[in-house]
């Protein structure tokens, strides 16, 4: 599995630990613990019953941080806007660490929990 860094990874299995999490957020919270700064905003609306998607305030912390939310939001079902092909695909506005953030949270989002657990 695909993290941004060492700091991604371990802050996400400790998360996602002994929690049972759908599918979809578990993919949603793989993208707000990519970035220090998204998952500030998105830590304290989690539970042991899931993550409270009202609860959170507008990110406006650089594209970057809109892009991830949006992808995980989009992802999750949540999202009023959707990340398209050509959003991923926009190498220009993009960069290819954040195409390799948004493929795995797709991988995560269509497997089943515990195997995303184990990857």
């Amino acid at each position: 599995m695909y993290y941004a860094s060492s700091k991604h990874e371990k802050v996400y299995r400790n998360v996602i630990r002994g929690k049972d999490y759908p599918c979809k957020t578990l993919a949603a919270i793989y993208l707000f613990t990519a970035d220090r700064r998204l998952w500030q905003n998105w830590r304290l609306t989690l539970s042991d019953a899931g993550v409270d998607w009202e609860a959170h305030k507008p990110v406006d912390r650089g594209w970057s941080c809109y892009f991830l939310q949006q992808a995980a939001l989009c992802i999750a079902g949540k999202g009023a806007a959707e990340v398209t092909l050509q959003d991923l695909l926009d190498y220009k506005d993009y960069p290819h660490e954040m195409f390799r953030l948004v493929v795995t949270a797709l991988l995560i989002a269509r497997c089943e929990p515990k195997a995303s657990r184990a990857a």
